[in-house]
């Protein structure tokens, strides 16, 4: 069954993502997380993460995050694919934070997303932050670096964990924003408790489905993604592996995975670098 669903309201002026990541979060890195605080951070920010799958419109497209808090090292990292899959880790100093959230927002801290099209190039906007929870963090990035209000929110409870992402389109009237807002603030319990098929009708009567997706939980790391990447390093680079004759062992930054790369694989790459683009 999908997962992810995309409404826009019958007068056609706001956009509305909702996930149901319960499921997706009991497969992902959740369970390395050493304290209930460091649970509870994960628990937003890899929902939030999986909100932004609604931006993604080309097959190649992917998004990343990076959010830096303000104590040297504590960092939450994101990976979000075209294609549905969903990958967020964190550094081994915020797998085991257990302080207040306080202690980590402040000077230095920023939130980085990248969004990456493979055949469009890469760009990446940066805010510095000092908002008063994570949801917040990506809610301030959007009105800060895109000038578009964006707001996030999670609903954590009865062992269920959903989210939602309001975006008003240009022409959408201030009051009607505000209408969608108070709807979802008085529809709290209904939000986790209403079956997930059900919810588009029971509680977004206002809107429409347009499409749905299913996400996954997993790293989207691939050993034709790393030949990708050998692809943009020079070539006499890649001769001097080449003669070494050792294989070259490359690991994922998200998931950890190792790929290994023989001389063959490796002159392999440097023969697609000098074949020229077609016309």
């Amino acid at each position: 069954m999908e997962n992810f669903v995309k409404l826009l309201t019958n007068d056609k002026e706001i956009r509305i993502f909702m996930v149901e990541a319960t499921n997706l979060l009991a497969r992902s890195n959740l369970k390395v997380m050493k304290t209930d605080v460091a649970r509870q951070l994960y628990t937003n920010f890899f929902i939030n993460c999986c909100l932004l799958r609604g931006f993604l419109t080309e097959v190649d497209q992917r998004i990343m995050v990076n959010l830096r808090f303000k104590p040297t090292g504590h960092v939450a990292y994101g990976d979000v694919t075209n294609r549905g899959n969903v990958n967020c880790t964190f550094s081994p100093q915020l797998v085991f934070f257990a302080g207040d959230y306080t202690d980590l927002v402040g000077e230095g801290t920023s939130l980085s997303i990248t969004r990456v099209n493979w055949r469009g190039g890469m760009f990446t906007g940066t805010v510095e932050l000092k908002s008063a929870s994570v949801d917040a963090c990506f809610s301030d990035f959007y009105t800060e670096s895109e000038q578009t209000k964006t707001i996030f929110r999670t609903w954590i409870a009865r062992g269920v964990a959903r989210g939602c992402l309001v975006q008003p389109l240009p022409s959408c009237r201030s009051e009607r924003l505000q209408f969608v807002l108070d709807n979802i603030d008085r529809a709290q319990k209904d939000l986790v408790t209403v079956q997930w098929a059900e919810l588009p009708s029971s509680v977004f009567s206002y809107a429409t489905v347009v499409e749905e997706y299913s996400l996954h939980s997993e790293c989207s790391c691939s050993k034709e993604g790393f030949i990708a990447f050998l692809m943009s390093v020079e070539t006499a680079e890649l001769k001097k592996l080449i003669e070494a004759g050792e294989d070259v062992e490359l690991e994922c930054g998200r998931c950890g995975k190792k790929y290994i790369f023989t001389t063959n694989d490796l002159e392999a790459v440097v023969d697609k670098q000098r074949k020229p683009e077609p016309d």
